[in-house]
């Protein structure tokens, strides 16, 4: 084969790999709406932030997380009860939040530790955290008790003091709307047996501490814990649907019979089907200076459909027919396209971008020597 006959099959390749790339986005963003997968996989970010390893579950860290999502984490369950992330997703089955903004995260993380029975927020935040006891009201309803016991004693005495009385009334009703303060606080959010996890309590201990009791430069810290945590969110989104894309990818090649191996050998062959690609590529670059990646699924299936029919009256169909014996190569092509599949179709066109600039680079001179020995051969034969 010439070296141009070689790029023409590297660029036919590479539109088909575009175009089952672009149907198989399509189809994996149809499965991961449906499932909500990116509020899935935020879910496990944030547990994985808020959980200690014995409190996440292993699920979540693979695949199977587009799907399904659980956590046992009392701290985690709790700050999706939290009204102000609560209310972030639409009502119904999927109800999570796709997106959490880091300030909310910290907001809402800093609301649940500074519930507490002490009247002082730092107070609170530093008992949830163990760094000082958590509070004792025995001591409030004891002092209750006396008051009470001191205020009827006086209260049956011969002579009793209207000023003494009146004290030991305004200390008792201060006491017990004291108590009431500290004990009946409602937190609609919460959930029983909420609780903190070791590493967790130490890691935000330490966010604590270098904050020196700061509310403001704690809730900054917590944020930028959060958005280190972001990246790697997005990477392990990323990866699961790398692994996902490919799988579909194996699904789509084996349906429509997209051989690698077989179709680089028919595109060697067959001049006017490696044309045909080539011209269609040309097209499908000038209509879709984006790639593409706006069709509709619909539009995706009938314009493969269509190239497939196309392509049929010239014997090299992209799927074999029926007849055809699945061997070994066979199912080792597929593979070959899945994975190609599974790399996308931005990547996919960005190449078919520069081999087509390529092709066009080397055809000219190709042309221009060709009609330069026409040329020149009927000089000769003038001549002659």
């Amino acid at each position: 084969m010439t070296g141009l006959v070689v790029l023409d099959v590297f660029i036919s390749l590479v539109f088909i790999y575009l175009l089952y790339s672009l149907f198989a986005m399509t189809v994996i963003e149809a499965i991961t709406t449906s499932f909500s997968s990116r509020a899935k996989n935020l879910i496990t970010g944030i547990d994985r932030l808020l959980a200690d390893d014995q409190q996440s579950n292993s699920i979540n860290h693979t695949v199977l997380n587009l799907f399904y999502v659980k956590t046992d984490n009392p701290l985690t369950k709790a700050f999706y009860k939290h009204p102000s992330i609560k209310y972030l997703g639409h009502k119904g089955i999927n109800s999570k939040p796709s997106y959490i903004s880091k300030d909310r995260f910290a907001s809402t993380l800093f609301d649940l530790l500074k519930q507490g029975s002490y009247l002082d927020e730092v107070d609170n935040i530093s008992a949830t955290l163990g760094m000082i006891p958590e509070y004792d009201s025995s001591g409030l309803v004891a002092r209750i008790k006396r008051t009470e016991e001191e205020l009827k004693a006086l209260g049956q005495s011969p002579d009793p003091d209207k000023i003494s009385l009146e004290s030991l009334t305004e200390e008792l009703n201060f006491l017990k709307e004291e108590l009431f303060q500290r004990n009946n606080k409602e937190h609609p959010w919460e959930i029983e047996g909420f609780s903190l996890g070791d590493e967790t309590k130490y890691q935000l201990k330490t966010l604590w501490k270098n904050a020196a009791n700061d509310k403001a430069k704690f809730r900054a810290l917590m944020e930028n814990w959060y958005d280190d945590q972001m990246d790697r969110i997005a990477g392990w989104y990323k990866r699961k649907l790398t692994l996902l894309t490919f799988f579909v990818g194996l699904i789509i090649a084996g349906l429509f019979n997209v051989d690698t191996i077989k179709l680089t050998t028919d595109l060697s062959k067959n001049d006017d089907m490696r044309a045909l690609l080539v011209d269609s590529a040309k097209s499908h670059i000038a209509e879709n200076p984006e790639g593409g990646t706006t069709a509709t699924l619909d539009s995706q299936m009938k314009y493969i459909d269509s190239l497939n029919t196309t392509l049929s009256k010239y014997n090299a169909v992209l799927g074999a027919s029926k007849d055809d014996d699945y061997t070994f190569w066979t199912y080792l092509g597929w593979l070959i396209t899945a994975f190609a599949i599974s790399l996308g179709a931005p990547f996919w066109f960005d190449i078919l971008n520069k081999l087509m600039k390529v092709r066009n680079s080397v055809q000219i001179p190709v042309n221009t020597a060709s009609a330069s020995t026409s040329s020149e051969s009927k000089s000769t034969n003038v001549v002659g």
